[in-house]
């Protein structure tokens, strides 16, 4: 039995090429502190994130053909899955020769509150009938960990991948109870301040064991709260569900308008110009102040080590500052409905944007564009999912 819970496994920084270093450099570094958050502390909001963006990050090299060297590959290969032709868009899920396989990935957004990171802990319930009619042995172990937040996100989507055996068993239950959001361990994960390595994005305070101690410390002050149920049977009857993911296959899988993020009706009428910013809002001229005042009161007011400033506001955008206090950068969420001058909006596709500013230079299947005053980042479906108004 295998299973992954975080693509962040590596608790460490992903490096950036260098197309995406102007779009994102705004929101990596050490440790950063919360300050005069203004909006009380919500539980971040979940969603599906298409298998292929989620891979694209994982693959080795950025190369879907190396997928089958990864330990999910080779556990996805043991029941017929090519992970580089997902089945389905959002989960990829077999049952073959007694085993089940499934994989997706998960995104953790809109967490703006009173940390720039969050807690989760993991109840996970294991039991194993060995005949029809007896009673199970059961297993339970608990998992805790941290993430830091990036405007209010995980920096990649979570992994979740199982592979499970039936082994001699009549039948077995995988039951996982999360709980994810604004929390403190006293003494051990607490205050505004990332309390860890400053260049971790992720941090392992226990991996599944028997001792629940580290579990019952966690005091949540918001949370998501979320499941994951799956059953082997005889005869190859086998199930994945997810309630709260829109996940109960092989029944029905989920779709992608339930997995696409919730427009920020705040930002429809948005217009971004390259290079000068959207309305009052003008990159390398507009103070803290003035946008405050022109988008409104800050979700989430986070200080940098180097003394830049990023504020997160409703309708879907970012605003990074620089230590005295003027607009560097101009960043989108995946909430933001509005547009470039161009016509340029979330889902336009490559094809179009290439129509409209042009190729630049590099590869054409490159993550993001960089254009005078402007990055165009695209997921792996070539469609835009972030777009960042820079100074010229």
């Amino acid at each position: 039995m295998r299973e992954s819970t975080s693509s962040l496994r590596s608790m460490s920084l992903r490096s950036i090429d260098r197309l995406r270093c102007i779009a994102l450099a705004c929101l990596l570094g050490g440790t950063v502190a919360a300050q005069n958050s203004t909006a009380a502390p919500a539980p971040p909001t979940l969603r599906l994130v298409p298998v292929l963006d989620g891979l694209r990050d994982d693959a080795p090299g950025g190369q879907f053909a190396r997928l089958g060297e990864t330990a999910f590959g080779k556990e996805a290969a043991k029941v017929g899955i090519d992970l580089a032709a997902p089945a389905h868009p959002l989960v990829v899920a077999a049952y073959q020769e007694n085993r089940l396989f499934y994989l997706f990935y998960k995104a953790t957004e809109e967490a703006f509150g009173e940390r720039p990171w969050v807690l989760q802990r993991i109840r996970k319930v294991e039991r194993t009938w060995r005949t029809a009619d007896g009673k199970p042995d059961e297993k339970i172990t608990w998992q805790v960990e941290a993430f830091k937040t990036q405007a209010g996100s995980l920096k990649s989507p979570d992994q979740h991948f199982g592979s499970f055996a039936l082994r001699d068993a009549h039948r077995r239950e995988i039951v996982k109870e999360y709980e994810i959001g604004f929390g403190e361990i006293p003494g051990q994960a607490a205050g505004a301040t990332w309390p860890f390595a400053a260049d971790k994005l992720f941090h392992m305070l226990q991996p599944y064991g028997e001792d629940r101690a580290l579990y019952d410390k966690v005091v949540f002050s918001n949370a998501k709260r979320w499941t994951l149920t799956a059953k082997l049977g005889p005869d190859g009857s086998w199930r994945l569900q997810s309630p709260e993911l829109a996940i109960d296959l092989p029944a029905r899988a989920p779709t992608l308008a339930e997995a696409r993020p919730k427009p920020d009706p705040a930002s429809k009428a948005t217009v971004l110009k390259s290079g000068e910013g959207s309305g009052k809002v003008k990159v390398g001229v507009s103070t803290i102040a003035e946008v405050s005042a022109a988008l409104g009161q800050p979700l989430e007011d986070v200080a940098m080590p180097t003394g830049n400033r990023n504020l997160s506001y409703r309708g879907g955008l970012t605003c990074n500052f620089a230590a005295d206090g003027t607009l560097n950068t101009i960043l989108t969420r995946v909430s933001f409905a509005g547009r470039t001058d161009r016509g340029i909006a979330h889902g336009t596709s490559r094809a179009e944007v290439q129509k409209l500013l042009g190729a630049p230079p590099g590869k054409q299947d490159a993550k993001a564009w960089s254009y005078p005053g402007l990055v165009v980042k695209f997921d792996a479906a070539g469609a835009v999912s972030q777009l960042v108004v820079t100074k010229d």
